[in-house]
């Protein structure tokens, strides 16, 4: 059978978001023609438009379609647009029983070399169970691979056969004629859209699909702005990656139809977005100098299918201004571009095929180590990955604007920004907004609950910020542009739910439809285990430990202060006072955070009382990291003060004091648990009375068991916490009740 050896997760990773859109577009057809629901087997991953669910259905089989940007960093366990508490669930199943699958690489610059290095590491690291990558491109230097980690192993290249090219279809593509001449204008930076504008109308012809591919978001602006100044009634478009969704949405499903009975036709002015996947064919293509894998993929979108004989090419110079290529790679496209009168198929087969190096930096494993561990620094910094995603001028924040108060904090009533208000803007870009208008952006804190102010020195790529409406630098028509005259249209965007564990608050502990108790959710997330094990067939796991960590997970909500935390809103007299002890509230009665003991996590609680009580240190790890927020290292919180009662010297983390009892209970299935006191010593470095630290003992765990097993691990057991407590939740009829 295929099933052992065939992964569950098929991981379609793009450079660009409107390869996603038409993948997303296509796999929704073929899932349907398959009898499969898209809605549950198909999940979509860029910025604006971030499935999370998927993370729940480990034993399914899923197709997972995203950007290298949100696919990439979640590999990298610092998941863009996604809570950071929730990165190692999503790290730990990126890397096991999955198949990644990097289409237009050409197109992925460092992502490329982050994607081989990873494939490597998981073979020499190791992985729960298969993982394994396919790289796919008309244009790919095979060298581009030969990483520190992959240059040894062996890969195989599946290609076009003799059945392939006796297709009749394919034989017109390959011999598709298009004729290439240089344009006598020469571009210099944002200068001579004029000129540029008249030589593309002298050359279009009314009726058909002229395209023109420039290499910088302005100067497509600028073009496009020159275009309408002299098309009269020609129809003039404009599409690249700076638009919100919502404007962008719209602008793809006019001038890009997915199965257009007519296809668009006019001038249509892009950037690289258009470079690869995407299925138009123009009569005359012009197109800015660029790399000659790029140069490539620009000519595949004239004359595509062969249907015209006078299909046209004009190449155009760009003086002083290489961004985003190296001088050096546009002399070798300029030699090519040269001494070639046409770039068919055919044509182009006549070069020599460049061997290509990786490109640098390149992830080594020391770095993914460090990876491995999601707290911030004690400055609050985390470490920046954007060096492994893209190039430092492609990386990206995620921007909306709202009708605030200017530099005013957004307040608690603020809605969660939603997919469709979001922009992505080149993060130095922003920088520089922000500096010459001396104002700050604002940011959701996961660790405090709470909008904060971010300065420009303060923004890292992956970052999802909000700014006021009144700053301007975002137009309709025009995408970003940096110019504060410009005032985005306002967005009647629903507003979103704040996701699960996006802070420091416990809202899962307020999901069920009626209170739960401590025994009956262990014996539920236990059997949810059992349920993960049987579907997944994957015996050499230790399913043991997992199911006897999650009896354990929640044994810290035994706490006073966290029970007190679930009847704070229950009337005098409601029996539940007196009940218990609880793991769960109905919703409306419960709160989210201990107000007697801020900061409080009942996962390090567990995780102390499961240690004194003969635990082992995987199952201890499971225990505590189950929500993301205790895992290699002890530390007081971010601003956190002492219990009451504590001493000058005695330890004190996440609510918890060095030495309190914390209470017996029992979990379910003839488990219980003693009271126990809980030790803090574990903070410190090195043995205390033969107890090595936490920090020692973690660190031993990730390395004995490596970071994918450990990741995977750790997910699954919060795949069976989010299980057990789903079965619990509110039905339609409850909450309509």
């Amino acid at each position: 059978s295929l099933r052992p050896s065939t992964p569950r997760r098929l991981v379609f990773c793009l450079p660009m978001r409107t390869l996603v859109d038409q993948t997303v577009e296509n796999a929704e057809r073929w899932l349907s023609r398959a009898g499969l629901d898209p809605a549950r087997h198909l999940h979509q991953l860029m910025g604006g438009a971030v499935a999370v669910d998927w993370d729940t259905m480990p034993d399914e089989d899923l197709l997972l379609v995203g950007t290298q940007d949100l696919l990439l960093s979640r590999a990298l366990n610092r998941g863009y647009a996604l809570s950071r508490f929730r990165w190692p669930w999503q790290f730990g199943l990126l890397h096991s029983d999955c198949l990644w699958v990097m289409d237009e690489v050409q197109l992925m610059g460092v992502g490329l070399t982050t994607s081989a290095q990873l494939q490597g590491l998981r073979e020499r690291i190791g992985t729960a169970l298969p993982t394994r990558t396919i790289w796919m491109s008309a244009t790919l230097a095979a060298g581009k691979l030969a990483t520190i980690d992959l240059r040894n192993r062996p890969l195989r290249s599946l290609g076009l056969g003799p059945a392939d090219l006796d297709d009749a279809g394919l034989a017109r593509r390959l011999g598709a004629r298009k004729r290439l001449s240089a344009c006598p204008v020469r571009v210099q930076k944002d200068r001579r859209a004029d000129a540029l504008a008249a030589a593309v109308l002298a050359a279009h012809r009314p009726g058909s699909l002229t395209l023109v591919v420039v290499n910088r978001v302005r100067r497509a602006q600028n073009l496009l702005i020159a275009l309408r100044r002299h098309a009269g009634e020609e129809p003039v478009g404009l599409l690249h990656s700076r638009f919100r969704r919502a404007e962008r949405r719209s602008l793809q499903a006019g001038l890009l139809p997915a199965r257009p009975a007519t296809p668009w036709r006019g001038v249509l002015v892009t950037t690289q977005t258009i470079e690869a996947g995407v299925d138009i064919s123009a009569r005359v293509l012009f197109t800015e100098v660029a790399s000659w894998s790029s140069l490539v993929q620009r000519f595949g979108r004239c004359n595509r299918g062969g249907e015209y004989e006078d299909a046209e090419v004009h190449w155009v110079d760009v003086e002083d201004d290489p961004a985003p290529y190296e001088e050096s790679e546009l002399e070798v496209a300029r030699g090519h571009l040269q001494q070639l009168g046409g770039v068919g198929p055919d044509a182009l087969a006549t070069l020599p095929a460049a061997p290509g190096v990786p490109e640098l930096p390149v992830l080594r494993c020391r770095d993914l180590l460090e990876l491995f561990d999601t707290d911030p620094d004690l400055a609050g910094h985390d470490i920046d990955i954007s060096r492994f995603i893209r190039d430092d001028d492609d990386a990206d924040v995620l921007v909306a604007w709202r009708p605030l108060a200017a530099d005013a904090l957004p307040g608690a009533e603020t809605p969660a920004l939603h997919p469709e208000e979001l922009c992505r803007v080149p993060v130095h870009a922003l920088r520089d907004f922000l500096k010459k208008q001396r104002v700050h952006a604002f940011r959701f804190s996961s660790l405090e609950g709470a909008w904060e102010r971010l300065g420009p020195d303060r923004l890292f790529p992956g970052m999802t910020v909000l700014l006021p409406e009144a700053l301007g630098g975002y137009d309709g028509a025009l995408g970003w542009t940096a110019d504060p005259a410009h005032r985005p249209p306002p967005l009647a965007a629903p507003a979103s739910a704040e996701p699960e564990d996006h802070d420091a608050a416990d809202r899962l502990s307020v999901a069920c439809a009626d209170y739960v108790t401590l025994a009956t959710h262990a014996q539920d997330v236990a059997e949810a285990v059992r349920g993960l094990a049987a579907t997944l067939d994957a015996g050499d796991l230790p399913w043991s430990v997992i199911e006897r960590a999650a009896r354990w997970h929640d044994l810290g909500k035994v706490h006073e202060a966290f029970q007190a935390m679930l009847i704070e809103r229950l009337p005098a007299g409601d029996s539940r006072r007196a009940g218990g002890p609880w793991a769960k509230s109905d919703g409306s009665h419960g709160g989210t955070r201990c107000r007697t003991r801020p900061g409080f996590r009942h996962e390090l609680a567990s995780a102390l009382s499961f240690l004194e009580q003969g635990g082992d240190d995987l199952g201890a790890y499971l225990v505590a990291a189950h929500h993301g927020k205790v895992r290699l290292s002890l530390r007081a919180g971010p601003n956190e003060q002492p219990p009451p009662g504590a001493a000058l010297d005695q330890c004190f983390a996440r609510g918890i004091l060095d030495g309190e009892v914390l209470p017996g209970a029992a979990l379910g299935e003839d488990t219980f648990a003693a009271a126990t006191a809980m030790r803090l010593d574990l903070m410190k470095l090195g043995d205390h009375d033969g107890r090595p630290s936490w920090t020692a003992r973690m660190l031993r765990l990730r390395d004995e068991l490596g970071v994918f097993r450990l990741a995977f691990f750790e997910a699954l057991l919060r795949v069976a916490d989010a299980r057990g407590t789903a079965c619990r939740a509110p039905t339609q009829e409850d909450r309509r009740a």
